[in-house]
């Protein structure tokens, strides 16, 4: 029989999911029997009333695994046995088996889900067997479609019109078949369609019907009717299998509801359930730290690798360490640093970074901790860069006393033979920059060379790069702008053989821009000499083959361009022959033209006033 289908409007189904009206169901839904004028149904066949019904199950089980005499054969065969299990089993004569373990072989087929092989019995059974339709075999077709792969709720349906058509009335038993195929084939109009006929017939649903609803819940998407169907059964005491609980952490996971999942787990934990699988835990564990949903990521590492219940890679183990760094749990961090570490990690710049946020991430912050991490990093062939103390920095700004409180810390630290990276001493130099106090940065950076390592001797300094790129910054950022003590610095740079960078010229370029401009309205002839030293060290780097980032670019051609220095125009020259090395110059180099071009017409327009001006003067 054909399949009727409903038509309806989609989003007006899932604006009303419990809408349950009689007249609205599909017909494939109408369970109830035609009206018959003369005979009536013929007496329902039980499996449970037929003579010795057990032992023919038994028997046809025997049947369906190659027969009696083919079993004795192979337990007499050790090596025949071992090669019958990796050959299929031969598909069974039905048409030579007798009617009663015809229909034991259809309930084992349906419990299989063996779809075919019951359409092909219950086939054999009607046509040649002349057996009436009956609720059996109905039954075991319906229930046939929990097959995931073969099964269809579409299927079902077409057995439901059968049904009605033969004059049968749906039994409990089969109802619960119904909702059983629902579960694994979702269709939520016929699962509606079927509760409302079970309420209308006083049909009560079992334990196990209502796992089954919830089971389909869950895979139509409807979560929160799923959860409401758990807390019932739950407050009534109904037993819930595991595999249901199973599939609420596999699928409100994927949903990217793992507090519920989570939620669900711990329940399960708490009240002592023994048979959780280590395939849900590991699960749990993965989803909750890449989703970083700490209290789920830290239940599950604490129940399950601190147990040494599980071994989870790498990957697992620098999500859990990146959730335990963003809740600021050290506790966990250092667990996940210890399981690492004993079989055999290979750290990197990452994972110390990370454990060092989770200590500054506690409640109150440990200061000294993360100092300690800092120290630990150099012994492992890893010196901290300013990349790992980013949240040092951003924690030691919030109060100025704490960048002397540091710098004490890391004295005891050094006293106690621990070496100290100058990327932490950079750190303090750094915070006293963004304070603009040149010379707090100027006392660190003198006391440098007493954190030298004691292995290496007495030495004037171990200051890097990075060290005078941060003070030429603090040159600059002063007021007024310290160009002397820059020029100082870079005599100091090239003393200690300390090889300098592109930025180094850059920031350079932008303390003679900053301190001539600061000069040129108090002293012109001081300004100009000021910017023709920023041109200078222009000049240096483009031999070096660097180039000097856009706005530091930007601000030497326009300020050449005020004075009118012709020079802009070469610094634009090379400009527009080296733009690919330029980031920004193709979208925005247009306007540095416009803007000098501007400045230079408004500088002469001024020049020929004043010579207009002293002209008149002259003369008169």
């Amino acid at each position: 029989m054909s399949r009727p289908f409903l038509a309806a409007d989609p989003l007006w189904q899932c604006l009303c999911p419990l809408w349950s009206r009689i007249s609205l169901l599909p017909r494939r839904l109408d369970l109830k029997p035609p009206a018959r004028c003369v005979n009536t149904p013929p007496p329902q066949r039980q499996l449970s009333t037929r003579p010795n019904a057990p032992s023919a199950r038994k028997q046809a089980i025997k049947l369906h695994h190659g027969g009696t005499r083919d079993s004795d054969y192979a337990n007499r065969n050790p090596r025949v046995s071992w090669q019958k299990r990796l050959l299929p089993d031969p598909k069974p004569d039905y048409k030579t088996d007798t009617t009663r373990t015809l229909y034991d072989r259809l309930e084992v087929t349906a419990l299989e889900g063996r779809c075919v092989d019951a359409r092909e019995i219950a086939e054999i059974l009607v046509r040649e067997r002349k057996e009436r339709p009956n609720l059996d075999i109905y039954y075991a077709l319906i229930l046939s479609n929990t097959s995931a792969d073969h099964g269809a709720a579409w299927r079902v349906a077409e057995y439901l019109d059968e049904l009605a058509a033969a004059g049968l009335e749906a039994d409990s038993k089969i109802c619960h078949a119904v909702l059983k195929v629902l579960a694994v084939h979702v269709d939520h109009l016929m699962r509606t369609g079927i509760l409302e006929y079970m309420k209308g017939r006083w049909f009560e649903v079992t334990s196990k019907g209502k796992q089954d609803l919830a089971a389909g819940m869950l895979r139509e998407g409807s979560f929160e009717q799923a959860l409401h169907a758990l807390d019932e059964m739950q407050g009534s005491g109904t037993e819930v299998e595991p595999w249901l609980l199973d599939l609420f952490v596999y699928t409100l996971g994927e949903a990217g509801e793992v507090s519920e999942a989570h939620a669900i787990l711990k329940e399960r934990h708490d009240s002592g359930e023994k048979d959780v699988s280590k395939n849900v835990w590991a699960y749990m564990l993965d989803k909750a730290s890449a989703e970083c949903e700490y209290d789920a990521a830290a239940f599950a590492w604490k129940n399950t690798v601190n147990l040494g219940f599980l071994n989870p890679p790498s990957g697992i183990c620098l999500n859990v360490l990146m959730t335990a760094s963003r809740a600021g749990d050290p506790a966990l961090a250092t667990d996940v640093f210890t399981h690492l570490s004993k079989r055999g990690e290979t750290f990197t710049h990452l994972h110390y970074q990370l454990l060092l946020d989770a200590y500054l991430g506690a409640d109150p912050p440990d200061l000294k901790r993360a100092l300690t991490i800092l120290t630990l990093m150099p012994q492992e062939n890893l010196p901290p860069t300013a990349w790992q103390t980013r949240s040092l920095f951003t924690y030691l700004n919030t109060d100025p006393a704490l960048i002397d409180t540091a710098l004490q810390m890391l004295r005891e630290l050094y006293t106690a033979n621990k070496p100290i990276p100058i990327g932490a001493l950079n750190l303090l130099i750094e915070c006293h920059v963004s304070r603009k106090d040149l010379q707090a940065a100027l006392t660190v950076y003198k006391l440098i060379h007493t954190f030298a390592p004691n292995a290496e001797g007495p030495k004037p300094t171990f200051a890097d790069i990075e060290t005078f790129n941060l003070l030429l910054r603090a040159c600059r950022t002063a007021w007024p702008p310290d160009e002397r003590q820059a020029s100082f610095l870079v005599s100091e740079l090239c003393a200690l053989r300390v090889k300098p960078t592109a930025l180094t010229y850059d920031r350079l370029i932008l303390v003679f821009l900053a301190s001539g401009a600061h000069h040129l309205p108090i002293n012109k002839a001081e300004g100009l000499r000021l910017l023709d030293y920023a041109y200078r060290h222009w000049n240096d780097m483009v031999e070096l083959g660097w180039l000097p980032r856009f706005g530091t670019l930007e601000k030497l051609a326009l300020d050449l361009g005020k004075v009118g220095d012709g020079r802009c125009w070469d610094v634009l020259q090379v400009c527009e022959e080296r733009g690919k090395d330029i980031e920004g110059w193709a979208s925005k180099g247009a306007w540095i033209k416009r803007g000098v071009e501007k400045v230079w017409a408004e500088q002469q327009a001024k020049t020929s006033a004043e010579y207009e001006g002293a002209g008149v003067l002259t003369a008169g």
